[in-house]
């Protein structure tokens, strides 16, 4: 599906099969006169449903393929999978930042390195089995990209002009380690990526080497807060308006599953970020955390561990290892005293 947001900048709805997500929001911005060179930023999963819906609406807009930039928000496949299947031109610019741009050409298709990439979940509970099914179905494997590609770097104030537009590079880490939105400051139009969502709450995950996921994100969604944005093009579902009025919504709702995660350490005591997931609230269907699909499971992991690191973070809570396992308590608000046989309070 194709829609006009304004003129020369469009929206086409790129499906996703089988995908809770069920479509990708890439934007199309026009070129200015015959050699003038557009921009597409994002394109979809590397798989044929998502090529040739692209590929039909960048027809039906009389697009010529070799005079397309295009412009990567951040790593997940859904949303740079297909860039090295619409590249026909060698010269043409593909902008990414630097940190998220080395990790799609380190996890490109069948890259041994995915291996290692899932193995440090096995620590916070995820099973080898688990992680072995995960190499060959989770979706950000199975259709990442097909090869290394040319990335030119972009970073925080960086303006990129394309036809009418002037599109401010805007650094906004926390979905990802190094992810870039793009805001247009004539029009206020904020392309969120999926920074900000309108319809569903952007997924927040623990990342290896990022001590605090949690913590980016909620300041750059603080940041974020500081643009004048009247309309905001997100990276799936809704273009929605109240730009402000979302951002505290989701600043709101990640306050309220931090308790989720409190009340659940407080009174089940220390357990790995598996354990936690399965006993916190999910918008899912599914009777219960035996019945969530093994890659729900792995988001709400990663969820799960990206609060608990939050936590750590502020001083709320802390780490301990049991065997080969990464458990999570909750501190005390005062100094407890060790009781019978040298144990702490059930808290700790």
């Amino acid at each position: 599906m194709i829609e006009e947001l304004a003129p020369s900048l469009y929206r086409i709805e790129v499906p996703l099969p089988k995908s809770p997500l069920r479509s990708l929001n890439c934007i199309f911005i026009r070129g200015e006169g015959k050699d003038g060179r557009h921009l597409l930023v994002d394109n979809g999963f590397n798989r044929p449903e998502c090529r040739d819906s692209l590929l039909c609406d960048l027809r039906a807009l009389d697009v010529d393929l070799r005079r397309v930039d295009f412009f990567v928000t951040h790593l997940h496949a859904d949303h740079c999978g297909l860039t090295s299947e619409l590249m026909v031109n060698p010269a043409a610019k593909i902008w990414c930042s630097q940190g998220d741009g080395s990790t799609i050409n380190a996890l490109c298709r069948d890259s041994p390195r995915w291996r290692d990439y899932l193995a440090y979940m096995e620590s916070h509970g995820v099973s080898r089995q688990e992680l072995t099914k995960l190499l060959h179905t989770h979706p950000g494997i199975i259709y990442a990209g097909s090869a290394p590609l040319p990335f030119t770097p972009a970073q925080h104030g960086d303006v990129l002009d394309y036809g009418l537009y002037h599109l401010r590079v805007c650094s906004v880490p926390g979905h990802t380690p190094d992810l870039l939105c793009l805001f247009e400051p004539d029009q206020h139009i904020l392309f969120s990526s999926d920074h900000v969502l309108g319809d569903i709450t952007p997924n927040i995950t623990h990342w290896p080497g990022v001590p605090d996921s949690l913590g980016l994100y909620l300041h750059s969604l603080e940041e974020t807060l500081g643009l004048d944005a009247r309309l905001c093009v997100p990276g799936h579902r809704s273009v929605f308006t109240n730009v402000h009025g979302r951002i505290r919504e989701i600043q709101a709702h990640h306050a309220t599953r931090l308790n989720d995660v409190r009340r659940i350490l407080t009174e089940g005591g220390p357990q790995n970020a598996y354990t936690v997931a399965s006993h916190m609230t999910w918008s899912i269907r599914a009777k219960n955390w035996s019945e969530f699909p093994l890659a729900q499971k792995w988001f709400a992991t990663g969820e799960a561990l990206a609060h608990l690191d939050h936590l750590v973070a502020c001083g709320e809570a802390s780490t301990l290892c049991s065997g080969t396992q990464t458990l999570f308590r909750i501190n005390c608000a005062q100094k407890c005293q060790p009781k019978d046989n040298d144990h702490a309070c059930a808290k700790c």
